[in-house]
């Protein structure tokens, strides 16, 4: 039967008012069938083997009906379909629901290397075209399915069909998409190239924050520098407890900062205290914090001490030489059991923080004299690291001046240089305040210089207004059996350095004298505790004895 005489069998009828006025020679059973079933509002419906579409218009509602039997491939879609489907990537393929192929869009041709519009797919088979039919497998389930399927070009693709039931609940068509994997795959690698570029930009930002936060004034270009920081890299690995020691100003808060910078811990925080800096009374809460009501004036719900808030960070105790032995043993419960115990409570606290401790003074002197805890030195010793005084490194000082110049320039916009006979009047200089007081020296020198060169005579002069008493460490040779003097002590510095240091040089000589504390007490005229405090300020550390 041809298109034209399928179209013979369209029929038309117009209701208004509820009345057919105009009609077709169509049949008044599928008039009336039609009727029944059409709701207002719709367009387009079915009824039996007729496909009816609706339009309004001013003469009244017009009903075509048309045979579901005269749909062929030109008439199943319109042009503006044809250019979208035309237009997905992926190949797409129809189907009737007896696998007659209606429609193939252009990429489906150039996937499969064959047109099969207007075939059936059970034939496409039998010819050896396809391995498979995936719209076969669809009529058969009646259900979504999803194969590899691989055509006469031998190329292998991911085809899945769904199939569209009519409003009845029976398969009209079935719509298989088509997939090219090799396009999949290069998507799929260009993907992954993406996420490791992503990936290799996170490292880069993260290297360059570790570079920032890891920015530090610790400067090791001498043999003896470059050995302590060779250590620190090692000990940085493991959490183990540090005891730094060295003069004050050497920079052991730098070399903890750098333990810090390069352990596990680095992405938490590091705490430090001053045991020195903090009265005994508030040293403890500081250190364990306390439960609400535990002394008068505590917060209402107490408060964490440093151990808690540090908890997966580094506390670095500076001065733990001045902790008095009460925290010590506290602190020893600290470093056994790693938990806490705030003040006011029974109830211990799990910590997990590394300590790392500092001390200019002779720890093991002063566990001799009794006046630091034997098994506590043992406990924070475990990794000692000494720093050698600026003297004993001078081939850091040129290099450190020029860190402290890049550092001024950018705090107060000032930008100097030193001349080089400068730089070997500061590399001659003792500094006594080790690398704390260079950096203060070279930060006057800038800020008081009024020409963009600091010059050899304009560093004497600051160094000359600005005396210390020099310790004479160096190129000392003592002889063990020649008698040794008190020295005098130089006169220079400010009152309150003389009168330090002429009161050390008098306590030295009555020791010297006397061969007991007492006895020594007695001729300088002060109380035996006086005296003990006095040696423990001043670091003597010669034997005495305590008895007449």
């Amino acid at each position: 039967m041809s298109v034209t005489e399928l179209h013979k069998e369209e029929h038309f009828f117009i209701v208004k008012n509820g009345e057919v006025i105009v009609k077709s020679d169509i049949q008044q059973e599928l008039l009336e069938q039609i009727s029944e079933k059409y709701c207002k509002g719709q367009e387009t419906f079915e009824v039996q083997e007729y496909f009816v579409h609706v339009v309004e218009t001013s003469q009244g509602t017009l009903f075509t009906a048309r045979s579901l039997k005269q749909f062929n491939d030109i008439d199943f879609m319109n042009p503006l379909s044809h250019k979208l489907l035309n237009s997905i990537s992926d190949g797409v393929t129809i189907c009737d629901c007896h696998g007659k192929i209606l429609f193939q869009n252009d990429i489906d041709i150039e996937i499969v290397g064959i047109d099969l519009r207007g075939r059936y797919a059970k034939d496409v088979i039998a010819e050896g075209l396809m391995s498979d039919s995936i719209s076969m497998k669809v009529i058969e389930s009646q259900e979504k399915v999803t194969i590899l399927q691989t055509f006469i070009n031998g190329r292998c693709f991911l085809v899945t069909g769904q199939p569209i039931f009519d409003e009845d609940g029976k398969l009209q068509y079935v719509v298989a998409i088509t997939r090219n994997m090799t396009q999949l795959k290069l998507l799929e690698q260009e993907v992954q190239k993406l996420e490791d570029q992503n990936e290799d930009f996170k490292c880069k930002l993260q290297a360059l924050h570790n570079q920032e936060s890891r920015k530090s004034s610790l400067i090791a270009v001498s043999s003896a520098m470059m050995q302590v920081v060779k250590r620190v890299m090692r000990v940085a690995e493991v959490d183990s407890t540090v005891l730094i020691g060295g003069e004050s100003g050497v920079g052991k808060e730098e070399i903890t900062k750098l333990i810090h910078a390069y352990s596990r811990r680095s992405h938490k925080q590091i705490l430090t205290i001053n045991c020195s800096a903090i009265p005994e009374t508030l040293l403890e809460s500081e250190l364990f914090g306390y439960e609400s009501g535990a002394f008068t004036g505590a917060n209402k719900g107490g408060k964490a001490g440093l151990f808690e808030i540090a908890s997966g960070g580094t506390v670095f105790l500076d001065e733990i030489g001045e902790m008095p032995l009460q925290l010590q043993a506290k602190l020893l419960r600290v470093l056994q059991e790693s938990e806490v115990q705030r003040i006011g409570s029974g109830k211990p606290i799990a910590i997990d923080v590394r300590i790392i401790a500092a001390s200019n003074r002779n720890l093991a002197e002063m566990v001799r004299q009794g006046s630091f805890r034997e098994d506590l030195y043992y406990r924070l010793n475990i990794i000692p690291i000494e720093i050698p005084p600026l003297r004993h490194r001078r081939q850091d000082i040129i290099p450190l001046v020029n860190h402290f110049l890049a550092l001024i320039g950018d705090k107060y916009g000032i930008h100097r240089t030193i001349e080089s006979n400068a730089m070997k009047v500061l590399e001659a200089y003792a500094w006594p305040g080790n690398v704390r007081q260079l950096k203060n020296m070279v930060e006057r020198l800038c800020l008081l210089a009024t020409q963009p060169e600091i010059t050899a005579s304009t560093v004497q002069q600051e160094l000359d207004s600005n005396p210390l008493v020099i310790r004479q460490v160096d190129n000392t040779v003592q002889q063990p059996n020649e008698q040794q003097q008190p020295a005098a002590p130089l006169l220079a510095g400010t009152l309150k350095e003389q009168v330090a240091m002429f009161e050390k040089q008098l306590i030295k000589q009555a020791l010297s004298e006397h061969p007991s504390i007492r006895q020594a007490a007695k001729a300088l005229g002060c109380d035996q505790s006086t005296l003990v405090r006095k040696i423990q300020k001043f670091q003597l550390t010669r034997h005495i004895s305590y008895q007449e």
